[in-house]
């Protein structure tokens, strides 16, 4: 079983026996032949976005090959709207078909959707996340027109920050070692990862063309300078004694012009300019050539005056929809022949299974992981860079990095800060199964790792002098508090919450009011906040969502490191809902912040060195049953436990 959510799911060979299949296809279509390859085979179409191309040239491949259709082409209407999940989604949807292709408004549905149903899954756009099957229409065009792909060199020009098309579509290119021009929007340029991902797993780099280098490539396409001085890179020149068709006499010709819209579905607010094609910009001889294709559908971004023009071939990408279509349905359902050379796809990447709790979270605030979490886990792939020591994850569904700052050992249960000197250790340790990945010191200690130097501790507080800190910062909060019934204490987890309940304690103690409250898990996602219950309650009470939406919310945490968790717990609470105030209160505020970010109640200033740790331990968790705050000197690896380094390394929370 085959399931096609990336293009990175097919070789290069087998997009090879795809299109040849399609251009069969063609000719047969075009003399009127009847195809059965799909006879007594259903296809369902789960559409959780809006689509025209896309879903009818899918449902008139399969009619076209004798198959038939069942189509849900509007998701809003479907069991989704009572909260069904994805993956429970496809697990139903799959008994009812052969095959499913899926749209859906998440980066990364599509994999998730395959790893739960029994059948193949095609990805008909996930998110800003991929459109493989739109790149094999696009591979098919250029082939058509150009009668090869190998050395042909395409200017991508739009919006390459949201439009999946386009992170399909550079994979393609680069695997037929195609010449690649990025010229987007400002602003909208390729995404780090897509590049990264390029350059580290195919060894291959796109000229990306800033805004300022370009001068409009709508008016003046001669502001577009190149050459190539060896294959796959490409040299840009934007002195204006050069001109375009002075170089692409010299052999280089610009053989497809790709257009894409502003993806304003995904994103907020407008743009104060996009680019626009004219005739008078592609006036110069040296394009006579040069194929204007567009994914579809446009806006204004292409004028009709240029349907007429014979290089505008984007009405036929819409058109060869069908014919790639059944050829990828045919190559599902295993009837296309075998490349000669057998497969040849590059080695997956190493899977980083994540055994910290909590585990690492994809950035991408649109990752199916971040909605879905209980049906994805953390899966990050490992990616290491071949000319640099550079070590990267990214996740398993979307493809976001997450740059790794703290790494540790499974097996010693240590961890360090993860930087050019401990690359070597990470790469072996991931080589023998045990790496693990921290985004925070707070993650790392609290899933039972210790550094890998430690030195002396001295207490700094002890059990008195914490109570005096927490009742200070309850009257602090109460006194700055017009309305006790609108006070919403959210604790970070673990300390934090632990911190957040004692507070709320005093404050119900001197003001006689039960204060909301709950746990904020920065880690979590979508499922980063839950209430704590309250005395009395019943079970279906307690589970019930903390409403935070106009409420006067302070965020609780024991120590203000570098401000990186607070930053994330705010960000957690503003996609959870609109406070009408956002406080932070610490118990230990120790002076080495890289944001500014500023707490507003702070029970205790204790300046620190840069390798120096503050440890709040209370009663609830320690062994001692006993509160105390302790300083720690810590030293990197091969340091020594008794003499502080000499680049002494920056905490982080």
């Amino acid at each position: 079983m085959r399931h096609i959510t990336s293009i990175t799911d097919l070789s290069k060979e087998e997009i090879e026996v795809i299109l040849a299949r399609a251009e069969e296809l063609g000719a047969g279509l075009s003399q009127g032949a009847v195809f059965d390859s799909a006879a007594g085979r259903i296809m369902a179409t789960v559409f959780y976005e809006p689509s025209t191309r896309t879903r009818l040239s899918f449902e008139a491949a399969m009619s076209r090959l004798g198959g038939r259709v069942i189509s849900a082409p509007d998701m809003k209407v479907s069991s989704a709207a009572k909260g069904e999940t994805l993956a429970d989604t496809m697990r139903v949807v799959s008994s009812y078909a052969d095959m499913i292709v899926l749209r859906h408004y998440w980066d990364g549905a599509a994999l998730l959707a395959s790893e739960y149903s029994s059948v193949p899954v095609i990805n008909a756009g996930d998110g800003s996340h991929e459109h493989p099957t739109q790149t094999l229409c696009d591979l098919y065009t250029l082939k058509a027109a150009k009668g090869r792909l190998e050395g042909l060199t395409v200017a991508i020009c739009g919006d390459l920050k949201n439009g999946r098309t386009v992170h399909s579509l550079v994979t393609g290119l680069a695997l037929f070692g195609v010449n690649i021009v990025a010229a987007p929007v400002k602003g909208m340029e390729l995404p780090a990862d897509t590049l990264s991902k390029l350059a580290m797993e195919y060894n291959y780099r796109p000229t990306v063309i800033q805004p300022e280098e370009i001068k409009s490539v709508a008016g003046d396409i001669n502001a577009l300078y190149l050459t190539p001085p060896k294959p796959h890179q490409l040299a840009l020149f934007t002195d204006a004694e050069f001109d375009l068709e002075e170089h692409l006499s010299k052999g280089l010709t610009l053989d497809a012009f790709y257009m894409t819209r502003f993806q304003r579905e995904r994103v907020e607010g407008g743009v104060d300019s996009y680019t626009r094609l004219d005739r008078r910009g592609f006036g110069s001889p040296a394009l006579r050539n040069t194929l204007i294709m567009h994914p579809l559908p446009r806006v204004d971004e292409i004028p009709a005056e240029m349907d007429a023009d014979p290089r505008s071939v984007y009405f036929k990408q819409a058109a060869y929809g069908v014919r790639v279509r059944m050829a990828l349905i045919e190559f599902i359902l295993g009837k296309l022949r075998q490349p000669a050379s057998g497969h040849h796809r590059r080695p997956a990447p190493a899977v980083y299974l994540c055994d910290s709790d909590p585990a690492p979270v994809c950035p991408n605030p649109n990752c199916v992981t971040r909605t879905e979490s209980r049906s994805t886990g953390g899966r990050f792939l490992v990616r290491t860079g071949s000319e640099d020591a550079r070590l990267e994850l990214s996740c398993a569904y979307c493809d976001w990095a997450l740059q790794p700052r703290w790494v540790g050992n499974r097996r010693s249960r240590h961890y360090q800060e993860y930087n050019e000197a401990a690359h070597i250790y990470a790469v072996e340790w991931l080589r023998e199964g045990a790496l693990a990945v921290f985004a925070s010191v707070k993650q790392a200690e609290e899933s039972g790792y210790k550094p890998y130097k430690l030195g002396p501790q001295r207490a700094i507080m002890d059990e008195e002098q914490v109570a005096q800190c927490l009742a200070s910062l309850a009257r602090s909060i109460v006194e700055e508090t017009a309305e006790m019934s609108r006070l919403v204490l959210l604790g970070v987890k673990t300390t934090g919450a632990y911190i957040a309940k004692r507070i709320a304690e005093i404050i119900g103690a001197e003001r006689g009011v039960e204060v909301e409250g709950g746990v904020i898990d920065i880690h979590a996602g979508a499922e980063a906040i839950r209430r704590w219950g309250r005395k009395g309650e019943r079970p279906e009470e307690a589970s019930r969502p903390l409403e935070i939406e106009g409420k006067s919310v302070v965020v609780v945490d024991d120590v203000m490191n570098t401000g990186w968790t607070a930053k994330e717990a705010l960000s957690a609470i503003w996609r959870a809902g609109r406070p009408r105030s956002a406080r932070l209160a610490v118990l230990i505020d120790r002076g080495h912040r890289q944001l500014p970010l500023r707490p507003n109640y702070v029970g205790k200033h204790i300046p620190t060195a840069p390798n120096e740790r503050v440890r709040v331990r209370l009663r609830e968790l320690d062994r001692e049953r006993r509160d105390k705050v302790v300083l720690q000197c810590t030293y990197p690896l091969g340091g020594d436990a008794t003499t502080p380094p000499e680049a002494p390394r920056a905490d982080t929370h």
